[in-house]
């Protein structure tokens, strides 16, 4: 018995030992792959330090940005200069700028057709039939072309590119336009955030000078802790307003940068301040200056023109097409087509045509007539598109214009809300450090003097966006947001307009002709 538990002993410690060996293996394996890599850890040569900094050289060229030289770093815009920098600069504006290149050169394509073409022709051929003692035949073509009736295709093409190249000029106006009014919106966002910042650090000091007035009646026992808990609880609710305050004008610094093509981590002194000037234009002006001179409305207008030039291009297929012709022929049996070499040929070697082709497509199956018909009615359908934009251009400059009404009335009401809340401030204050007064009292009216002052600049900057929009919902141009700063391009002549439609209305009045005054 005691041998077989030898045997069973000795058997169990084999058994182990065949079990951690592949473990105790694969841990030396890796202990040498240790010792491998430690062996590998010494000090580099010069030439393999030559070359790491060789490598490193060649990708820091490999991503090195693109030339900033000229662009603006530092600097300082006011409003108009703001405006003026970004028509000149931002990539939108040179976009639609290429657009119109593009548009005028395609009209300058159209007009190339009124011309006469003059095409060449050089032919070789060879035949297993001997002509004239030669196999061998070469012809040289030179014909112009001068298109003498087209059934008004050429013309009619040349007014639609034409009118095209016009359209794209006044999508590069809308472009500026909207560019002008998205620099002055968030210029104007600018300054807001930045009285928003003001109005913040006076609520934290109110708070914090509330604070020490608390904690100070407290510590006499004069005062609950209550009133320093809630003093504390409202002063970090001011420094959250103004942390996120201060991260407004940040980003607001940074999509002006963007919107003027500049670094956006350039360093700018964006110079304003919201300020309230008196609007006088009547609304009658500002429709019939939308009327005049606003984009879209004249962009629908170009596309009715367009739609009849199509009109026109679609029915020149009733009328016949003449082409006047002259064609000269060189012919000859070598590479000079000098003629043939045999005297007995009759062929002359060169000739002169003069002619007129007409072709006049007689029935096609009724392909002309539903064409015409179809663009007759994208003409009816751009008509009504033409009357629809009209409509809501005149209900945009409508409701911006009362927008800026609204906004005049809130300044004044919010100028007043203002001094009240001071004053409440002021005298729950003193009643507070009188003993007369809650905690309570100090920050509710601390509370309304920051929600006046938050309404104050809301109806302020409201004010100045609500007159830029209204320039913008006109077609003017008014980087400044006074009128003395106007640069409307397809407005020029907009003064002398207005005060020849001044003059008519003062004259009807004066003959006391009402009809006159439509």
């Amino acid at each position: 018995m005691r041998c077989r538990h030898w045997q069973s002993l000795l058997m169990l410690i084999l058994l182990s030992v065949m079990i951690a060996a592949p473990a105790y293996a694969e841990q030396m394996t890796s202990q040498e792959d240790l010792s491998t890599d430690v062996k590998i850890d010494r000090e580099a040569s010069p030439e393999e330090r030559s070359a790491v900094a060789t490598e490193i050289k060649q990708a820091a060229e490999a991503v090195e940005p693109e030339s900033t030289k000229g662009i603006l770093y530092s600097g300082t815009y006011n409003l108009k200069e703001a405006v003026l920098k970004a028509l000149a600069d931002n990539p939108s504006i040179e976009a639609a700028r290429r657009g119109a290149t593009s548009a005028e050169e395609s009209r300058k394509a159209a007009r190339g057709a009124f011309g006469p073409a003059l095409s060449t022709s050089y032919t070789a051929s060879h035949s297993d039939v001997s002509s004239f003692n030669n196999h061998n035949t070469y012809q040289w073509v030179v014909e112009v072309s001068q298109p003498i009736f087209t059934g008004f295709n050429i013309l009619a093409t040349y007014n639609s590119a034409s009118l095209t190249a016009q359209s794209q000029e006044l999508a590069l106006n809308l472009a500026e336009l909207n560019l002008i009014f998205l620099v002055q919106q968030n210029f104007i966002n600018l300054l807001s955030a930045r009285e928003n910042v003001e109005s913040a650090k006076d609520s934290v000091e109110r708070l914090a000078s509330q604070l020490k007035v608390a904690q100070a009646f407290y510590d006499v026992g004069l005062k609950p802790r209550i009133d320093v808990l809630r003093a504390e609880a409202q002063l970090s609710e001011a420094e959250d307003t103004l942390i996120s305050a201060q991260n407004t004008v940040v980003i607001q610094e940074a999509r002006l940068n963007t919107l003027l093509n500049l670094p956006v981590n350039a360093h700018i002194n964006y110079e304003g301040e919201l300020a309230y000037f008196p609007f006088e234009q009547p609304l009658e002006v500002s429709l019939d200056t939308a009327s005049r001179y606003r984009p879209d409305i004249l962009i629908a207008r170009k596309a009715t023109e367009v739609s009849q030039e199509q009109v026109t291009i679609a029915a020149s297929e009733f009328y016949p097409q003449v082409y006047g012709t002259v064609e000269w022929v060189k012919n000859g049996d070598g590479f000079t087509v000098n003629g043939f070499d045999n005297d007995d040929n009759t062929t002359p070697l060169s000739r002169t045509t003069i002619g007129a082709t007409a072709e006049w497509s007689l029935f096609t199956w009724g392909t002309t007539y539903f064409a015409t018909t179809s663009a007759k009615q994208t003409v009816l359908s751009n008509k009504a598109s033409e009357a629809n934009t009209w409509q809501e251009a005149a209900f945009e400059v409508k409701s911006r214009y009362l927008n800026i009404i609204n906004a005049a009335k809130r300044i004044k009401v919010a100028e007043k809300t203002v001094a009240a809340a001071e004053e409440a401030y002021r005298m729950a204050v003193a009643r507070y450090q009188a003993q007369v007064g809650t905690n309570t009292d100090v920050l509710d009216a601390q509370a309304d003097l920051s929600s006046a002052e938050a309404s104050l600049i809301a109806a302020r900057g409201d004010y100045m966006i609500s007159v830029a929009s209204l320039y913008n919902a006109t077609g003017s141009k008014v980087p400044g947001l006074t009128t003395s700063d106007v640069i409307n391009e397809t407005g020029r002549g907009l003064e002398a307009d207005l005060a020849k439609d001044v003059q008519k209305d003062m004259e009807a009045e004066r003959n006391d002709d009402p009809a006159a005054l439509n």
